[in-house]
């Protein structure tokens, strides 16, 4: 992945994410080293790439499902050390970068992407997560955080975050759609009562 010296380390990463996005779309497993671009760019720079190279990709592919079930493996697969958890910088400082984006009348598609795949990565993120610490706590007995914290704090902040940015037309669109699911909101009841 990271062999020719003259690409800059984010071109790398983009290029990764690209070749990851290739296999899928000949329908082979996709190969992606998260752990190898995380030490070549910070985490939400790699996690502003990865956005926009999904978002490429499912614009001319019909790879939309298989393109968000690799976001969330992505987001929501633990780490070894020193690698951080990325669905907490994902939810918490990328998604709201994105939504400023989307707010603004100035840039088209291209630099914002898909809206509903948005929505879909976040939700089956954090259910994703949510299914993992009861994993982790019916092997362990015990509470586990593999992801930085819990689903249910994570989910509780973007609420919050959610419910400040009122004047957001697409801020709204996104708690709408996440009010609007049954499973999210039973799994995360904070959708019910801080938005």
């Amino acid at each position: 992945m990271l062999s020719s010296p003259s690409s800059s380390w984010a071109d790398q990463s983009r290029r990764a994410v690209e070749d990851a996005l290739v296999l899928l779309r000949s329908g082979k497993p996709p190969f992606l080293n998260v752990a190898a671009c995380l030490i070549e760019i910070p985490a939400t720079e790699f996690l502003h790439t990865f956005w926009l190279q999904l978002n490429v990709a499912t614009k001319t592919d019909a790879i939309a499902d298989a393109a968000k079930r690799l976001a969330v493996f992505v987001l929501a697969t633990p780490r070894a050390s020193p690698t951080p958890p990325l669905l907490p910088i994902f939810l918490h400082n990328v998604l709201p970068s994105l939504i400023d984006k989307f707010d603004n009348p100035n840039l088209g598609p291209a630099m914002t992407g898909d809206l509903e795949l948005l929505i879909a990565i976040a939700s089956s993120s954090l259910m994703a997560a949510l299914q993992l610490e009861r994993a982790l706590y019916t092997v362990n007995g015990e509470q586990v955080f593999q992801l930085g914290s819990s689903s249910s704090a994570m989910a509780s902040r973007l609420a919050l975050d959610l419910r400040h940015r009122k004047s957001s037309s697409k801020g709204k669109l996104i708690a709408q759609r996440l009010t609007s699911s049954q499973t999210f909101v039973a799994n995360f009841p904070v959708f019910k009562t801080e938005i």
